[in-house]
């Protein structure tokens, strides 16, 4: 009884030294094994974007914004993208009427902003809109001076307009081409300004103040290269058991002592094996203790 009591004792022990060996084991992950791993390693991308701008100035305006072309040292370009294209007007007027009897009259502005792209990049639509300059009104007879005051004129207050065009995106391989390498490309802005009165008789004087500014951004999304990944060589040593085992002395020689190095085992195999090796080792262990515990057990016949 006491003999069954110890085996079983000896085999739970064993079985929780297999077990904390193996969990010890497999929460070991080498650097080889890390490095295969290929979401260590993931693809990544990044976006490039370049701001240009015209000053403000009368119209009509028909001029040029450059932005720089993409650099290939930095990738691979994937998309170009102008998410913003955007025109601000400003401007203001005056009127007089210099007729010899009272008139009926009114003005307003249309505008158009073009914006025309490089490249082979898609333009977005003009930009059209309507600017009220004085609405439907009687101006007097010309008093005489012409200053743009009394009740024979009429002025506009300064005013604003600001105007953003629909982003434009381009994954294609020509307008990829087209902006990638040295050098800048430029985006084309351009306005139309257009008068229009209602009334008035034929003898009225203006003057009228028009200005425009205009912005471009242009975003590059690109894959930056990718390093290969640095792998550790890896070699397996080829050992040669020793034919008998060295007893010799080490020499002396003119006051010098040859040491001997006690030979390394090579780390070969894997996790794996290891584990195969130390759950084999504890079953059998435990087996051969059951079976002599059984063969130990008194009978009660007889």
């Amino acid at each position: 009884m006491l003999r069954s009591l110890f085996a079983r004792a000896v085999l739970a022990v064993i079985a929780a030294t297999a077990l904390v060996t193996i969990i010890t084991l497999a929460t070991i992950v080498t650097p080889e094994f890390a490095a295969a791993d290929p979401a260590a390693d993931p693809a990544t991308e990044a976006t490039d974007c370049h701001d240009a701008a015209l000053a403000r100035q009368r119209t009509e305006v028909d001029a040029d914004m450059t932005v720089p072309r993409f650099d290939p040292a930095l990738g691979t370009l994937l998309e170009v993208g102008v998410p913003s294209q955007a025109a601000h007007l400003d401007t203001d007027a005056r009127f007089e009427n210099t007729a010899q009897t009272a008139v009926t009259f009114a003005e307003h502005m249309d505008y158009q902003v073009t914006f025309t792209s490089p490249g082979g990049l898609g333009s977005p639509a003009p930009l059209l809109g309507t600017i009220e300059r004085v609405p439907m009104q009687t101006l007097a007879a010309f008093d005489g001076t012409l200053d743009f005051a009394g009740p024979s004129a009429v002025a506009q207050p300064s005013t604003a307009q600001d105007a953003a065009a629909a982003p434009v995106v381009s994954t294609d391989p020509g307008v990829l081409g087209a902006f990638t390498g040295p050098g800048t490309l430029a985006f084309h802005v351009s306005t139309v300004i257009g008068e229009t009165f209602m009334g008035g008789g034929g003898n009225i004087e203006a003057q009228i103040h028009t200005f425009a500014s205009a912005s471009v951004r242009v975003c590059y999304r690109y894959a930056p290269p990718v390093s290969p990944p640095t792998t550790t060589p890896t070699t397996t040593p080829v050992t040669t058991p020793p034919t008998s085992p060295p007893t010799t002395i080490p020499p002396r020689v003119l006051g010098a002592v040859a040491t001997r190095s006690r030979p390394t085992l090579p780390r070969t195999g894997s996790a794996s094996a290891v584990l195969g090796i130390v759950g084999a080792a504890a079953v059998g262990i435990g087996t051969l203790l059951v079976s002599r515990g059984r063969r130990s057990r008194p009978s009660l016949d007889g």
